[in-house]
């Protein structure tokens, strides 16, 4: 009678450990959607900078072609320390009123 108590307390670990497995198995699935869907919202957003950068390119020839003074193959790169200085987009888009000094680099 005392391998009763004992084989009833093998099966509950055991109902435990395939439980635990199975919360652990969903947990990677769950991770792996998370993961795949993230990549595919990299690649949509890398998709849509480079159409922006398309239509910027686009739109800087055109007005190239009726500005003769700016160049067609875009605006020149900004230094580091330079793109540091300007201020950031507001939330409405707009970069500021282009009055507010530059930070010290």
């Amino acid at each position: 009678m005392s391998t009763t108590p004992q084989r009833s307390a093998l099966d509950e670990l055991r109902a435990a450990y395939h439980e635990q497995l199975t919360r652990l198995a969903a947990e990677r699935d769950a991770a792996h959607r998370q993961a795949r869907r993230a990549q595919a919202q990299a690649d949509v957003a890398r998709a849509d900078l480079a159409s922006l950068k398309s239509s910027v390119q686009e739109l800087l020839a055109a007005a190239a072609r009726h500005l003769p003074d700016l160049e067609p193959g875009g605006p020149p790169e900004l230094p580091a320390a330079a793109r540091r200085a300007l201020p950031a987009a507001s939330p409405s888009g707009e970069s500021g009123d282009g009055e507010r000094p530059a930070r010290a680099a």
